[in-house]
């Protein structure tokens, strides 16, 4: 059940960006469908994508856990404890 929803997630997600950068674009190009027009649009739309994208980055990169400390490594046994049990020390 939890995989389905991450992927129908990311599926949903994937078709409403696209269908929202596309409507901006179209808001921004209006009725006017010459080359310029058009190319505003589209760099209206690929500048909200780019700013959108690098705030995702910024989350990403804040949410990623902290680094440990090294553990110190693990000292030997004494000789004492390296015995078999029941013989003399």
């Amino acid at each position: 059940m939890d995989s389905g929803l991450m992927s129908g997630s990311r599926q949903l997600g994937g078709c409403i960006g696209l269908a929202s950068l596309a409507t901006i674009a179209t808001h921004r190009t209006g009725t006017d469908t010459t080359p310029a027009a058009i190319n505003e649009g589209y760099i209206l739309g690929l500048a909200i994508a780019a700013v959108l994208f690098l705030l995702a980055a910024a989350v990403a990169i804040g949410m990623r856990p902290r680094r440990r400390t090294e553990t110190p490594a693990p000292r030997p046994a004494t000789t004492a404890q390296n015995r078999p049990e029941g013989t003399p020390s």
